[in-house]
């Protein structure tokens, strides 16, 4: 019965050892997981910041190509003007 005390003890502080380093890297993975949902949450916001960037940016184009073709069509009517009015002083030379 001597001999299976030092066992029991060696084995007792094993289990403990071995609780102590469940319970640390149950706080570990704890923390990890909570790190990984704020992670996640942080893609989320910057995937849903990035579509509105593109959403905006692609507005702005539109805008941008719309006034382009308002200026292109007010430059062409001025032109037609223009030349409509040197055709009517040509007319008036002859």
């Amino acid at each position: 019965m001597n001999d299976l005390a030092p066992n029991i003890t060696d084995l007792k502080g094993k289990i403990e050892k071995l609780v102590k380093l469940h319970q640390q890297l149950k706080q570990e993975n704890d923390s990890l997981t909570m790190e990984k949902a704020e992670l996640l949450k942080t893609v989320e916001d910057q995937k849903a910041k990035i579509e509105a960037l593109e959403m905006s940016n692609f507005e702005l184009e539109q805008k941008k190509s719309e006034e382009q073709n308002t200026i292109i069509t007010d430059t062409k009517l001025k032109i037609n003007e223009l030349v409509q009015e040197i055709d009517d002083c040509i007319a008036l030379l002859k």
